[in-house]
């Protein structure tokens, strides 16, 4: 909420630049990562998807200088939930990765590690003021839970298929938070 006094209308987030940064490497890392899993020409769409969203969104944000808006005050323990998020997040890595090995389905660890990304994503909303997480984080947390789905009943290319969207959605995503007034 915006404290009394405050303007509602919504302005950049402080640090939006950075965390703008950050999950333009996270979403790169996705796309370059697992590209190579999908099929040669899906794998050459998703690069060029890559450039072409990766270029609109550094415009975006480092040209324009736009981010990600905040319509309220962050929570006096932003940096608490932040960590605690992160560490969850890491939780959620090494005993997803356990229960897939146990299955014998290792290889749908990168549609495991899309989901935890969105899911950590989706406590910075409130914490932070900032509405934007709660779409990116249930984006991309949609495509990893799918992908892990889709891996485990039809296909495991499903798992880097996925990992790839959530990283062509977070680079877009990004970008389009950044174009917006």
């Amino acid at each position: 909420m915006v404290e009394q006094g405050e303007s509602t209308e919504a302005v950049r987030a402080p640090g939006s630049m950075i965390g703008s940064v950050i999950g333009l490497v996270g979403g790169t890392v996705f796309v370059l990562v697992n590209r190579g899993e999908l099929p040669q020409a899906w794998s050459t769409a998703a690069l060029v998807a890559w450039v072409v969203l990766l270029l609109g969104a550094a415009w975006a944000v480092f040209v324009r200088r736009g981010g990600a808006r905040q319509t309220s005050a962050p929570h006096r323990r932003a940096g608490l939930v932040y960590g605690l998020s992160v560490l969850g997040m890491l939780a959620f890595f090494v005993a997803g990765s356990a229960v897939l090995r146990a299955a014998d389905v290792p290889e749908l660890g990168p549609a495991l590690i899309a989901l935890g990304v969105g899911l950590h994503f989706i406590p910075f909303a409130r914490a932070f003021g900032v509405p934007f997480f709660t779409g990116l984080g249930g984006a991309v947390s949609v495509v990893g839970g799918l992908g892990l789905a889709l891996g485990l009943v039809w296909a495991p290319v499903a798992a880097p298929a996925a990992a790839v969207l959530a990283g062509l959605l977070m680079v877009a995503l990004i970008g389009a938070a950044a174009t917006r007034r």
